[in-house]
């Protein structure tokens, strides 16, 4: 026997080796699917299954409400018929790790801060409109700075480009990112009395 025939025998016993135990494991993502999914119901999950994880692709940081509102349009009388079917699906995604709605809401708070910065209250909103769950949301509001502190580092960054003349307009735009009109009084009176101290 040459060294090719060799090879070639090496090599075909390994394949059949693989092959056996990628049978013998679970696939990947197949953990819970379908978990309390009735037979009946199976090829409508099956479905959804497909369809939400097209959706989501490789980006895992889509939120549940996103996922339902697209499953909702696609599949409109099976979720008008079976709405569980639908959280199951969502459910089994998160659980399978397809979705980290984690992911979503951290994106969305590092895009509204430093120069973009909003108030606690104000991302808590934009996550909410998101789609994104209740308790998601209670536990990514708490990763987030006291609005005293986040209003301070935003004064920082752009009190060179606020008019001394319209402290009223400061007022304005501080409260249009969502903080207090008490935060907003006083972020503008420290930016004054520091003008003040340094003249």
């Amino acid at each position: 026997m040459n060294k090719e025939e060799s090879f070639q025998k090496r090599l075909a016993k390994a394949q059949e080796i693989v092959s056996q135990l990628h049978k013998n494991f679970p696939k990947k993502g197949k953990t819970n699917q379908a978990s309390d999914v009735s037979t009946k119901h199976q090829e409508a999950y099956l479905t959804m299954r497909q369809r939400a994880i097209k959706y989501i692709g490789i980006d895992r940081g889509k939120s549940y409400g996103q996922v339902k509102k697209i499953l909702e349009k696609t599949f409109p009388e099976k979720s008008a018929s079976n709405p569980q079917l639908v959280e199951q699906v969502i459910q089994d995604l998160i659980n399978d790790q397809y979705l980290d709605e984690y992911l979503c809401g951290r994106r969305i708070i590092k895009r509204h801060s430093g120069r973009a910065q909003k108030s606690k209250e104000y991302i808590r909103q934009l996550m909410f409109r998101q789609g994104i769950s209740k308790q998601t949301i209670s536990d990514l509001v708490l990763e987030i700075d006291d609005d005293r502190v986040t209003a301070e580092a935003y004064r920082i960054i752009k009190q060179d480009e606020w008019e001394i003349s319209q402290p009223e307009k400061v007022m304005r735009h501080l409260a249009s990112r969502g903080y207090s009109t008490s935060i907003c009084r006083e972020i503008v009176r420290k930016w004054l009395d520091e003008i003040g101290t340094d003249e």
